[in-house]
């Protein structure tokens, strides 16, 4: 259930090509608030932080006259570089603090950025929900048993498109529509996650801005999570020289022309509930894709049996 995503869209510019340059949580995260790639901003493993002294969105736009504030989840440290101007932490049952954001665009008065985390898709799934194995859409490559876990995946994907068209009720009642720019994005989904796979690091992605962004557009430019923050800047007249990423403000004014040749992608199974080292990078220009996995063949000999027909 996506239908809100599917209004946004309608009313702005969906990209066809958007990736992550790794698909875990945190990761995904510091590459947005940072414009670098993991390996460059230092959270190339899942619930660590960045590199204390790089300067991330809270800096930035603090410096160009911007509030800077975070609701819901955060997963992002240290807190000297992410310096949020307000946080409001997401509600013990993982639901968005709606009634912080909705107090808090009804009265600002300053040039702010909102950022609005949601904590849904993720785990833990509920066990009870509007969705059985019946509903689940299955792929072709996909196994022929259904986890007992995808109902409740479904509802945390219905649960947070509830949540989306609560916060853009709120936008358009306190009088930000028109004069604000609404990214949305979201990142690996549940069968895409730790791999380089394409359902891993390939994520939707829709900015609405009205005045400046024709409506119901799409984009098959190549861009990444870490093209966003230069993005922002770019539009707010701030540095673009200091990121991995690049900005992509143009296209979203029609100029249809070439950001990015290439993005890049990250895995590693460090810091990983029973995990294991298999790191590899991959690179994409988004025909084509080269996966480098640097300790295959010793994966590859562990993995031999004994001559047994199996």
């Amino acid at each position: 259930e996506t239908s809100n995503v599917d209004l946004l869209v309608e009313q702005g510019i969906k990209f066809e090509n958007f990736y992550t340059g790794q698909a875990i949580c945190a990761p995904s995260r510091s590459q947005i608030f940072t414009g670098m790639y993991p390996v460059k901003n230092g959270c190339l493993a899942n619930h660590i932080g960045v590199k204390p002294n790089i300067k991330s969105i809270t800096s930035l736009l603090k410096e160009s006259g911007y509030e800077v504030v975070l609701a819901g989840k955060s997963h992002v440290k240290p807190n000297k570089v992410f310096n949020w101007t307000h946080y409001f932490p997401k509600l013990e049952n993982r639901f968005l603090p709606l009634s912080k954001i909705d107090d808090y665009l009804k009265n600002v008065k300053k040039p702010f950025c909102l950022i609005i985390a949601s904590d849904y898709p993720h785990g833990p799934f509920p066990k009870t929900s509007n969705y059985t194995k019946k509903d689940i859409y299955k792929l072709p490559y996909d196994p022929s048993y259904i986890g007992n876990h995808k109902p409740g995946y479904y509802q945390n994907i219905k649960d947070d498109n509830d949540q989306l068209g609560q916060v853009l009720k709120m936008v358009d009642i306190y009088g930000h529509s028109n004069n604000s720019m609404f990214i949305y994005a979201s990142d690996h989904g549940l069968s895409g996650k730790w791999g380089l796979k394409e359902q891993g690091l390939q994520v939707p992605f829709v900015v609405r801005w009205p005045g400046k962004i024709k409506k119901n557009i799409q984009s098959n430019r190549l861009l990444g999570m870490v093209d966003i923050l230069p993005t922002i800047m770019d539009i707010g007249g701030g540095n673009t020289d200091i990121f991995d990423g690049k900005s992509f403000s143009s296209l979203l004014i029609g100029n249809d022309k070439k950001v990015n040749d290439y993005v890049y992608g990250v895995s590693t199974r460090q810091n990983v509930r029973n995990g294991f080292i298999f790191p590899s990078r991959m690179i994409s220009n988004g025909k084509y894709k080269m996966i480098k996995n640097f300790n295959s063949i010793e994966v590859y000999k562990k993995n031999l049996n004994k001559g047994k027909i199996i």
